[in-house]
């Protein structure tokens, strides 16, 4: 049995690897997500609440109602530090410190809404 080819193709699996690993003298700080889902049926509306710990953005990622063609559509209602309003589907709007963002869905019908919480790693 010939090894060589085998330790050949392992050598060259090995590299390929290796060299797609990402070298960084120096890790990267990354900032946080955070998820943030409300729902309202009959027994009312359900908000979503999350802690920030300062200046982040909130993205409304969708709106939807049971009741079909519903005029004016569902969106997202944000209430934080420095922005308290509506956002349609795939708006973000700047939250401008540390506290709480609360989602709850504005429109007819039982909704659901979603939202994404991008907090910024802290300055270098």
């Amino acid at each position: 049995m010939r090894r060589q080819p085998v330790f050949s193709l392992c050598l060259l699996i090995l590299a390929v690897f290796t060299s797609a690993l990402p070298a960084h003298a120096q890790r990267q700080r990354r900032g946080k997500v955070q998820s943030l889902q409300a729902t309202s049926d009959k027994a009312g509306a359900h908000p979503a609440t999350a802690a920030v710990t300062g200046p982040a953005t909130v993205t409304c990622l969708s709106a939807v109602s049971e009741t079909p063609d519903v005029q004016p559509p569902p969106t997202c209602r944000i209430s934080g530090p420095g922005f308290s309003g509506i956002l349609v589907t795939g708006k973000t709007a700047n939250l401008t410190g540390p506290g709480d963002v609360t989602l709850t869905c504005s429109g007819q019908g039982f909704m659901r809404c979603d939202a994404r919480v991008d907090i910024p790693p802290p300055a270098q």
